[in-house]
């Protein structure tokens, strides 16, 4: 989308979101900069407040899901997650919140998009472990990430022992996102990472082949990771 989100309404962003969830794996792999995400959240605060029906509820709730993933990419260690939608939304009674959730659970259900085999009888605690593992790794905390796994990949230590420093030691906005994970998704993510770090330091695999092994894996970590070591290389090559 365009950096200058206010451009859009909430019927183009929804048909940008619909014409784009085909074509990705996760949320996180869409293109959403952080001045078009703020817009979205400002419309989208706006349309709760003048929307009373069901039915014009529903009709923004891809906007809605998009809203969230993306809210747990774009803040900061000193604000946190805070802004005029979060706070709209931490003012809803409780039975309104639900009722968003069951609405945002419709949205997977509706546009086809993975919840990752997920079952939890507590709603609320089912909708935030599918929009952090649709969130995955920030961008610009990535190679961090990177950097933890590597530190680990030759060492003959168990998977628990491996998993738990990691987890201890990443970034913070990555500590938030696998915090509302529950510990098999934290070990398969680092597991699946560690492999995929593995499989592109060989070299065996070029970017489509690796596309192709990783069916589940986001394309922008395959992308991240490809770039990370290519300029570990370099600094190797380096006199």
């Amino acid at each position: 989308m365009s950096e200058t989100g206010q451009k859009f309404d909430l019927p183009q962003m929804k048909a940008y979101f619909e014409e784009m969830i085909p074509q990705i794996r996760l949320i996180s792999d869409l293109t959403l900069s952080e001045s078009d995400f703020k817009s979205l959240g400002s419309k989208l605060k706006s349309a709760f407040d003048f929307t009373g029906k069901k039915e014009e509820i529903d009709e923004i709730m891809l906007c809605y899901l998009v809203y969230w993933v993306y809210a747990l990419l774009y803040w900061d260690e000193e604000s946190g997650i805070h802004d005029e939608l979060t706070d709209y939304c931490a003012g809803l009674p409780q039975y309104q919140l639900r009722h968003h959730f069951e609405m945002l659970l419709d949205v997977f259900a509706d546009y086809n998009i993975d919840k990752f085999g997920y079952q939890n009888s507590n709603i609320e605690e089912l909708i935030l472990m599918i929009i952090a593992r649709h969130a995955g790794i920030p961008n610009d905390e990535k190679y961090q990430v990177f950097e933890l796994i590597d530190d680990y990949r030759n060492q003959d230590v168990s998977v628990e022992t491996m998993v738990n420093y990691i987890y201890a030691n990443l970034p913070y906005k990555s500590r938030y996102i696998f915090s509302m994970l529950d510990d098999r998704s934290r070990q398969d993510i680092i597991w699946e990472i560690r492999f995929l770090m593995a499989d592109v330091c060989s070299k065996v695999y070029d970017r489509e082949g690796l596309i192709k092994k990783y069916p589940n894996t986001s394309i922008s970590l395959i992308d991240y990771c490809i770039f990370w070591q290519e300029g570990k290389q370099l600094l190797d090559q380096a006199p």
